[in-house]
Order: structure tokens, then C-alpha cells, then sequence
């Protein structure tokens, strides 16, 4: 079997001017919440979580004047990324500023010693290109220092999902056959094996060991 070696004909750092899109992301998402959930809300009938009613109510909390800035940093992110690839094919990051967590922790809560000021602050990495709207997917690349699942993010250019899917295939393609970037698999023979004693992933992980996922097939 032939190996794939993606062709790269140049590759440089590229450092966007984000500003402040924490929080405009934070006025958005607030916004979107508003409209789909403030009539729940108010109904006694059907509670909302925690979470769910903290963005509902940090909607109520927001002014005009928040919301016709939220909108306008969100066009001058969209406007960044798009002069980026004026330069650029494909943009790279990873998907995760941390290693994956015990699944008992609800988040991460600090990022390189930073104390996250909610509950979604840490996917930074992966809301930005959510607001500049560009098409993004995670790859799975190997494992972390810590042995754990690494995924690379993917960002295309506005309108390039399908270009976007053919990098991503020929990136899988090539990491298929490294060891140290194919895609992890956990053992799936053991984990057919009833596990009745198994209350917390903390107390009890699971074994380390697999092979790798073959990379998708051509379409």
C-alpha cells in the first residue's frame, strides 16, 4: 500500500487580531439562548438546567448597544479570516488548549493557569471560528504528552467545506501510517466485557492500548 504524503508548499504562523471575542461570542450565544429558550424559562412546567438558565438570563442583562457590537465584532473576525486566506490554504490549531479531563469535572477550569469564566470558555480554540463562520473540523492525531486523544482543528475558507473534507482525507490518509498520529481506538473487546464495578472513570480507567482506525476510504 502506497503511503500519502500530503504536499505543502508553504506553512507560517498566523496570529489573528481577535479582540475581544470572548465576549461577543458571550453576547451571541446569550442572544441565540434568549430566542429559543426564554419562553421555557418562564414555564415552571418545563426547568431548565443551570447552565441553560444563566445564558438565558445574561440575555436579559444585555443591551442594544451590546448586541449592534457583539454583531459588528463578529464581521471584523469574519473579515480577518478571510484576508488570512487570501495567504492561506488551510488553517491549523489544535482542537483543545488541555489534555482531556475525568469525565466527573464539568470543564475545564483553567487553561494555563487562567481561571476560565465559565463553563465553555476553554473551547475557545474552536468557538472563534465558529464566529468568523468559516467551516472547521477536528482530526484525530495521535495522543498527548499525557497519553491522551489529540485532535488537530481544520479551518477552511468561507464556502470551502468540500476542499476542506479533501484536505482532512488526505491528512488522515498519511497519519494512518504513523504510529504516533493515527487515530487511537480503544480495545473493543474488553469493552464488551460487563464492568459492573466500574462507578467512576477516575477510581477505575480503563486499559491503554489499541491500534489505529483505518483512514477513510476515497470517495
Amino acid at each position: 500500500m502506497n503511503r500519502v504524503r500530503p504536499w505543502v508548499a508553504r506553512r507560517e504562523p498566523w496570529v489573528p487580531r481577535l479582540g475581544d471575542a470572548d465576549r461577543a461570542f458571550d453576547v451571541l450565544r446569550a442572544e441565540a439562548f434568549a430566542a429559543a429558550f426564554a419562553k421555557t424559562y418562564r414555564t415552571a412546567s418545563e426547568p431548565l438546567g443551570p447552565n441553560m438558565r444563566a445564558n438565558v438570563e445574561l440575555a436579559a442583562s444585555i443591551t442594544l448597544a451590546d448586541r449592534a457590537w457583539a454583531h459588528l465584532e463578529q464581521t471584523r473576525l469574519t473579515r480577518e479570516f478571510a484576508q488570512a486566506f487570501d495567504n492561506f490554504d488551510v488553517l491549523f490549531s489544535p482542537v483543545s488548549p488541555v489534555s482531556p479531563f475525568p469525565w466527573t469535572e464539568l470543564f475545564a477550569q483553567q487553561v494555563d493557569g487562567r481561571v476560565m469564566l465559565n463553563y465553555y470558555q476553554w473551547l475557545g480554540l474552536t468557538y472563534v471560528a465558529t464566529l468568523a463562520t468559516n467551516p472547521a473540523l477536528a482530526l484525530p492525531s495521535g495522543v498527548d504528552e499525557a497519553g491522551m486523544p489529540f485532535g488537530l482543528q481544520l479551518i477552511g475558507r468561507l464556502h470551502g467545506d468540500a476542499a476542506l473534507l479533501g484536505v482532512a482525507q488526505v491528512l488522515e490518509q498519511a497519519f494512518a501510517g504513523d504510529a504516533t498520529l493515527c487515530r487511537p481506538r480503544p480495545d473493543a473487546r474488553a469493552l464488551r466485557q460487563p464492568r459492573p464495578e466500574l462507578r467512576a472513570i477516575v477510581t477505575h480507567p480503563p486499559a491503554a492500548g489499541g491500534s489505529c482506525v483505518p483512514a477513510m476510504s476515497p470517495v
